[in-house]
């Protein structure tokens, strides 16, 4: 059974998740994000996944809702990660900038055969000039 379409309809922006999407959706029609997925069929417990995945009957429910595309709805959505990409991504920080690690940050970059996509003597922020 398909659900009753929601009376406003909020256009994604980009890069936007579809959990915030539809907390959006649920704010512009005056409900909660539970009762939303209530209404569409999905229980409210799952809302911290929704972004990682969709069943195809679950997006087909929330486009009807949303009155958009199924296409749009799965766009939304997180995407696994192909073996290549999986292959050329770091798995722990092996290059630090001693500003950054000061702050704490540590950032994980891509190699691919050997040759690096990161220069770490290129400044990327205002206090690496001053180093």
């Amino acid at each position: 059974m398909t659900p009753r379409p929601l009376p406003k309809i909020v256009i994604p922006v980009a890069d936007e998740l579809l959990s915030g999407w539809l907390a959006r959706l649920a704010n512009f029609n005056h409900c909660d994000l539970v009762d939303l997925l209530a209404h569409v069929g999905i229980d409210g417990r799952y809302v911290d996944v929704l972004d990682f995945g969709l069943e195809d009957s679950a997006a087909l429910r929330i486009a009807a809702v949303a009155r958009t595309g199924v296409e749009l709805v799965h766009s939304l959505t997180i995407s696994a990660a192909t073996p290549l990409e999986a292959v050329l991504t770091a798995q722990f920080p092996f290059q630090t900038c001693p500003i950054c690690s000061v702050h704490g940050v540590a950032l994980k970059h891509w190699t691919c055969l050997g040759l690096r996509l990161f220069d770490v003597r290129r400044p990327t922020h205002p206090d690496h000039a001053k180093a």
